[in-house]
């Protein structure tokens, strides 16, 4: 599964059917769901970008959901990142990512604190908790 709309509001969903134990249809709704185990290429400087319409690179999944999330702790309010799936989906490399492809913890908490190196209101103070 993969997901290219960088603004979808639309949700999607999964219909399991588990026939071989007996058990009744469940339905999975989530939000997003990225790919990026291949169809990637990897820059001279170790990024990994897009090869073709599968792969959602970093700085794609930022766009999605980083900058919505520190524009709320901006204001003020709580944030939360829930990521969830099978081992070894993607899920540390999306939220945490690794050398020159940071993800979305890593970026936020750099944007954070240049947004705090740029405030130019003397009055406002920071306070920042992890």
């Amino acid at each position: 599964m993969h997901s290219r709309s960088l603004r979808s509001q639309t949700k999607t969903q999964v219909i399991v059917n588990d026939l071989l134990n007996g058990k009744e249809t469940r339905k999975f709704e989530f939000d997003h769901a990225f790919w990026s185990f291949d169809g990637f290429k990897e820059e001279s400087n170790g990024y990994k970008t897009p090869a073709g319409p599968k792969y959602i690179d970093q700085k794609e999944v930022w766009k999605l959901l980083g900058e919505t999330m520190l524009d709320k702790a901006w204001k003020g309010l709580n944030t939360t990142i829930f990521a969830y799936g099978q081992t070894g989906s993607g899920k540390s490399y999306t939220t945490f990512g690794y050398g020159p492809n940071p993800g979305i913890v890593p970026m936020c908490s750099d944007k954070l604190f240049e947004r705090i190196r740029n405030n130019k209101d003397t009055t406002l103070s920071f306070k920042v908790k992890v």
